[in-house]
């Protein structure tokens, strides 16, 4: 029988820029939480001697099979943007 203490690992994409690049790259870790993914990315930037910046942490849906936004960089200025581009006189 399984011991069910330990929570399962999920899948999390990590969407990242190097610095001096526009480019947006991807890894993938299987973690308990959102936390455990970011400590990996940690290590293999710091492992590979990359000068990383975070952008978006997602985790996959098996059910929906949708990847979720568990943390984004521009949070904050999307939803401004997204206030201000919905109102009624903006384009007007």
């Amino acid at each position: 029988m399984k011991d069910n203490t330990e929570p399962e690992p999920e899948e999390y994409r990590i969407s990242y820029s190097l610095e001096d690049s526009v480019e947006l790259l991807t890894k993938y870790f299987m973690a308990v939480d959102t936390e455990g993914a970011k400590k990996m990315f940690s290590f293999v930037c710091e492992k590979n001697d990359f000068n990383a910046s975070l952008q978006r942490v997602e985790k996959w849906n098996r059910w929906s099979s949708e990847w979720e936004i568990k943390e984004e960089k521009w949070n904050r200025w999307k939803a401004s943007w997204e206030k201000v581009s919905s109102s009624d006189n903006f384009l007007n």
